[in-house]
């Protein structure tokens, strides 16, 4: 076991997490409560129409809409909420990619280096079990996101959508595995932790662009492959319009696979301390 994976090394990784994702899931989870403030005060003050046409001015990969964006009511509490949690999945993605890319080249330090040749952990275990702490800390973020988009449920009288929303935390979950692994993999080519936030914001800006791109024009549309953010629709799973991408899932997948396969074989060929 301690060839692939190690539980002292798990809670170690774990424990080191424990106050950015506090951190992070307060500043989320704040935005979050914000964001549906928001466009309830904005709704009730008879600002829908302005909602609707500032909304149908971004391309549908964004808003998770694909079609007939300017027949969109947020009158309408699905439509409402379904935004609401299409920009929580931004927020995600960025968090997923900030976990990845800081998985490595923070873990590269005097501290952890002493702690990973104190034990009897091959390089690959050692890749593996920080994968493994940053995968559950983001499947932790995930469960406060739908106990808060829960609460809000239920402070609505719409607990109907109670089934809707698991669904989309759940895709969630999958996209930002997706995003997680594959700026795990670029941290491998970096040795300072500073760089992550960078990372992070560069990867999701980048392929929610290629989403766009590929939206916009058929000839772009192999673009969309290269954005995980656009292989499920979460705005129409709230809506009850859900869409699965079958393709871009699997493509997603083998992403997940690859970039840990590399970034296995790339820590292994390098020193731990890289300065």
């Amino acid at each position: 076991m301690n060839e692939y994976f190690s539980f002292p090394l798990l809670g170690y990784k774990l424990k080191s997490r424990t106050k950015n994702f506090l951190v992070w899931s307060t500043i989320s989870l704040c935005l979050f409560i914000l964001i549906v403030v928001m466009f309830s005060n904005l709704l009730s003050a008879g600002l829908p129409e302005f909602i609707s046409d500032m909304a149908s001015s971004f391309p549908g990969a964004v808003t998770g809409s694909a079609e007939q964006q300017e027949t969109m009511d947020f009158r309408d509490f699905g439509v409402n909420f379904g935004v609401c949690m299409q920009i929580m999945l931004v927020v995600g993605c960025v968090y997923a990619s900030y976990l990845g890319a800081s998985a490595n080249t923070n873990g590269r330090g005097d501290s952890d280096v002493c702690f990973v040749y104190s034990l009897p952990v091959s390089r690959i275990c050692a890749v593996l079990t920080s994968f493994a702490a940053q995968l559950i800390t983001l499947f932790l973020h995930n469960i406060v996101v739908f106990l808060v988009s829960t609460a809000v449920l239920f402070s609505n009288n719409k607990m109907t959508y109670l089934s809707k929303v698991l669904l989309a935390v759940g895709a969630f979950f999958l996209i930002e595995i997706i995003y997680l692994a594959v700026s795990f993999l670029l941290a491998t080519f970096m040795n300072s932790g500073s760089q992550a936030s960078s990372i992070s914001a560069v990867v999701v800006t980048i392929t929610i662009l290629f989403g766009v791109l590929g939206s916009m024009a058929k000839t772009l549309a192999i673009l969309k492959i290269f954005s995980p953010y656009s292989y499920i629709s979460v705005f129409g799973i709230i809506t009850g319009e859900s869409r699965l991408y079958v393709v871009g899932i699997a493509a997603g997948l083998l992403m997940t696979v690859i970039s840990l396969v590399l970034s296995c074989s790339r820590y292994n060929q390098i020193d731990l301390i890289l300065d």
